[in-house]
């Protein structure tokens, strides 16, 4: 959640969001292998849908945007994300359930429809920023998830939109030789930034060390918003 808003500053937008693809979709394919079949297919089957109209919004925005706008709406988005990260862990506390359990009988149990919005909403935001987590985090939490159902859930659902992603970013020349070139070279860092990151989250709590990072993103939107 914080490299796109980062490298912001650094690369144009528009080279930075094609760049990240290939990275977070590496990711998700290892993930998914440790989370198979551990995901809610009701929730894939509401949410993929919607997602798919999203990105094909955003590939549309992305093709007239201009690299100036384009970082002030990943900033904006930046922000956003942080604020209601705030609000996110009130929800966790207040919809835990134990392991094995899949739906929780006082969880909230959503419309086709709010599934629908909530899957635009991801894929929109994911196509411009790689940030459309939140929007499916805020939409799992109420409805009281396994632990092993939620991160199941939503590793699913990454590398899906993820993957439908890849054809509209070859539509839109957003993958570039440079990019690939500085995706190889960025892997040692990457490798620095979850070393550093893990020992972190030992010397700090859990709150203390979201918090940390919720504030660099939110420093970081509202400077690529107004800056």
């Amino acid at each position: 959640m914080l490299v796109t808003p980062m490298l912001t500053y650094i690369m144009p937008p528009k080279t930075v969001v094609g760049m990240m693809l290939p990275l977070l979709f590496s990711t998700d394919i290892f993930s998914l292998f440790h989370y198979w079949k551990r995901w809610d297919r009701q929730n894939i089957v509401r949410l993929i849908p919607g997602s798919v109209l999203g990105i094909i919004i955003g590939s549309f925005i992305l093709n007239d945007i201009s690299d100036v706008h384009l970082k002030k709406v990943i900033g904006g988005i930046a922000c956003l994300f942080a604020a209601l990260s705030f609000f996110r862990s009130h929800l966790i506390e207040k919809n835990t359930v134990q392991p094995g359990q899949v739906w929780a009988d006082s969880g909230v149990r959503f419309q086709v429809w709010h599934g629908v919005v909530a899957g635009i909403l991801t894929g929109i935001f994911s196509t411009l920023a790689h940030i459309g987590g939140l929007v499916v985090t805020m939409y799992l939490l109420p409805q009281r998830l396994s632990n092993q159902a939620f991160v199941g859930t939503t590793t699913a659902l990454y590398f899906l939109i993820n993957l439908v992603k890849i054809p509209f970013y070859i539509q839109l020349r957003l993958f570039i030789y440079d990019g690939l070139i500085e995706n190889i070279a960025l892997l040692p860092y990457i490798a620095l930034g979850v070393i550093v990151g893990v020992y972190l989250n030992t010397r700090f709590s859990k709150e203390l060390f979201s918090g940390i990072i919720l504030f660099f993103v939110f420093a970081t939107g509202v400077h690529l918003l107004f800056g």
